[in-house]
């Protein structure tokens, strides 16, 4: 559930005036701006916080790393079996069918520490110590037993079946990672693998990424809350608890602040409320091009830099970005699939640069349509899509939506299809090109 800002008597968000607010002027349309360049802004503008805190590795899964990880010990720390079978000295089985005799056995954490002598064996278990004195392993399944007793597979003769290479199913001491080798760099998302590998070398508490703070200020007189029941021309806060969620979800902490009236003066105040208190502001709604779209107005008189305003994409168009006192404000419209796809494409990217994450960008696939699509104009195009399967294989089939506003059917995609400006019909069986986002192996 998103954090609620504590209200305050004295803050400008609180206004409740029904006087109807003053529209902007009217000015020219800023230059539309591609997806690409788009995205290389929010980049380019947005640094790492630097900030970090301690954790255990039990609540590490998902956090960026901050510091380089390094090997505390060799691995493996010990020549170690690959295979079940038994250590043996390679010059011993040399011969045709080389017959030896057993002299013990080392388990995996019951090592067998006396060397082994010419003519013998001992028997290992995959992760399991070689002993001194052996350099190879034979697999079970190439070895038979001649004489000895048969519940003691570690003793009596055997013969060796198969020839025998030196060094063979045996990891050397330092084979995989030397001590002060660099495990995980800095930069890297915490997942199940990279959590397994840094417990393997000693590491119970990490430095991460401090989770950077995101404003989220839902902006427009129209706005109710999600518990009232809208009247004429309202509709209720849902972006809101989207866009916490979303951005929550990237790795950030978001804090909801009360909905912003279309009044000037209040969208100024909380616009430096914001910026003051946060990493990164978000703003949902009053950035199209309305009589009482008011942020970019708001922005302009605060001194703020905007960095672009109005972007090539369909779904998402009006979306904004500027810096206001040093803070990256990310200006978006208030139609819910455009919030979100906005949300998705520059939201993750500056939250991930906050972040100092080393893999903000998108995987960019191409796929297999399990459904037609028609062109597209002269705008790129993201829409949802959802893995399905055509004629047998894995293929993407795009989520059908009644517009922009048409959160229900949105939220029923796990992927996004990029469409390029002015690109053809697709054929079902043809090939598009699908956006995923990296997690953390």
């Amino acid at each position: 559930m998103p954090t609620q800002r504590p209200p305050s008597a004295a803050s400008p968000m609180l206004r409740t005036t029904q006087q109807a607010p003053e529209p902007k002027a009217i000015s020219g349309l800023p230059p539309l701006v591609p997806v690409a360049e788009a995205l290389a802004i929010v980049r380019d503008c947005v640094q790492p916080h630097r900030r970090m805190e301690a954790v255990s590795l039990a609540l590490a899964a998902g956090r960026i790393l901050a510091v380089d990880a390094l090997a505390d010990l060799d691995q493996p720390a010990f020549p170690r079996s690959m295979m079940d079978g038994i250590a043996v000295r390679s010059a011993d089985c040399l011969g045709e069918m080389p017959r030896l005799v057993g002299a013990g056995a080392s388990p995996a954490g019951s090592p067998h520490t006396t060397p082994v002598v010419p003519g013998t064996f001992v028997r290992v278990m995959t992760g399991g110590v070689v002993p001194p004195g052996a350099d190879s392993v034979v697999p079970v399944e190439r070895i038979t037993r001649i004489d000895g007793d048969a519940c003691d597979p570690a003793t009596g003769t055997w013969q060796i079946n198969a020839p025998v290479r030196p060094g063979q199913h045996v990891a050397l001491k330092g084979s995989e990672v030397r001590c002060g080798d660099l495990v995980v760099p800095a930069g890297e998302r915490l997942g199940g693998a990279r959590l397994g590998a840094l417990a393997s070398f000693g590491h119970a508490e990490v430095s991460v990424a401090a989770r950077p703070n995101v404003a989220v200020l839902p902006t427009g007189t129209e706005i109710v809350s999600v518990s009232s029941t809208p009247g004429l021309g309202q509709v209720r806060n849902s972006n809101a608890y989207a866009l916490a969620a979303l951005f929550d979800r990237f790795g950030a902490r978001s804090v909801v602040a009360d909905t912003v009236i279309d009044d000037a003066p209040v969208l100024a105040a909380a616009l430096l409320q914001a910026a003051a208190e946060s990493d990164l502001v978000v703003t949902c709604g009053g950035v199209s091009m309305g009589d009482y779209d008011l942020v970019v107005g708001a922005l302009n008189a605060l001194g703020a830099e905007q960095h672009f305003h109005r972007v090539s994409l369909k779904p998402g168009k009006p979306v904004l970005f500027a810096t206001l006192n040093g803070t990256p404000v990310l200006g978006l419209p208030g139609n819910p699939v455009s919030a979100t796809v906005g949300a998705l494409l520059f939201g993750r990217t500056a939250v991930a640069r906050l972040l100092g994450s080393r893999r903000e960008r998108w995987i960019q696939i191409t796929a297999t349509a399990a459904d037609a699509m028609r062109g597209v104009g002269p705008r790129e195009e993201m829409r949802p899509g959802l893995w399905s399967e055509w004629e047998g294989r894995a293929a993407v089939a795009p989520v059908h939506m009644a517009g922009s506003a048409d959160l229900a059917h949105f939220a029923g995609g796990d992927a996004l299809i990029r469409r390029a400006p002015h690109a053809a019909a697709v054929e079902a069986g043809g090939a598009v090109d699908v956006w995923l986002w990296p997690e953390a192996p």
